[in-house]
């Protein structure tokens, strides 16, 4: 059970974000308008990631698959991420993961390395992570903030996707908003 916890934990998030957005050397890096970029590098040696739930986990062996619920935070070199629940869906032969759900309440912040940078917050009611497409879909009212731009779903049925080129889609109604931050000298 004991090693079932860590390779989940592991496997959860600790190799498959950074996974999403490998490129290979020949791709010239891609422009990342929404400030995820932290989400896709590679993970640096001896990389830890910590998943903490309040209420419970549970580990379920059959099916392949782990649940934390009750404020569940998961702390990683790249990324924070915080909801009531998380499943973590483990593929048939346990050596990955086929899906990720963060499920209440999602707030996912990017980790960078410069301290004064403000990384971007993505939130939303559910998040989903498919590695094999290398998608994080934000869903239930999803909002995300980078800087001066917040980009905001206008029905509780849009939703967000993540790519891991750096590409982001809406569908669904959606606005944003850019808040100028200069000073306009009086005349």
């Amino acid at each position: 059970m004991r090693l079932l916890f860590c390779f989940c934990c592991f496997l959860a998030f600790g190799a498959a974000l950074p996974a999403m957005a490998q490129e290979t050397s020949s791709t010239p890096p891609k422009q990342d308008p929404l400030g995820f970029g932290a989400l896709a590098k590679d993970r640096p040696a001896g990389s830890k990631t910590e998943i903490t739930a309040q209420k419970e986990a549970t580990f379920i062996e059959k099916e392949n698959r782990a649940i934390f619920v009750g404020d569940v935070r998961v702390k990683d070199p790249a990324f924070l991420l915080s909801a009531d629940r998380l499943t973590v869906y483990l593929n048939a032969s346990r050596s990955g993961i086929d899906r990720a759900v963060a499920d209440g309440n999602v707030i996912i912040v990017q980790q960078t390395a410069d301290t004064s940078e403000k990384g971007a917050i993505g939130r939303a009611r559910t998040a989903e992570y498919v590695p094999s497409t290398g998608r994080v879909t934000l869903s239930g009212w999803p909002e995300i903030q980078q800087g001066i731009n917040r980009h905001l779903a206008s029905a509780e049925g849009t939703r967000m996707i993540l790519n891991s080129d750096g590409r982001a889609t809406t569908e669904g109604p959606s606005r944003t908003v850019i808040t100028d931050t200069t000073e306009t000298p009086l005349r």
